[in-house]
């Protein structure tokens, strides 16, 4: 679990698919659906930053975001 203290509180609107995937995802780590959502800021925080490697061939992991 995170050491994360924060109390700003985020909120958005997700569908339903998406709101089920992560209530599945933070069960299955064993967090809240806060925590799994911080995690996620955290990666793409990290890739944006360059901060990010592939755990197999230590290359850069660059996440772009791209509206489709």
């Amino acid at each position: 679990m995170s050491r994360c203290q924060g109390s700003i509180p985020v909120a958005t609107k997700v569908d339903r698919p998406m709101r089920e995937f992560i209530e599945q995802e933070s069960e299955r780590l064993g967090v809240t659906t806060s925590e799994f959502v911080r995690r996620l800021f955290e990666v793409y925080r990290e890739s944006r930053a360059g901060n990010a490697r592939c755990d197999y061939c230590e290359e850069p992991v660059n996440i772009e975001l791209t509206y489709t």
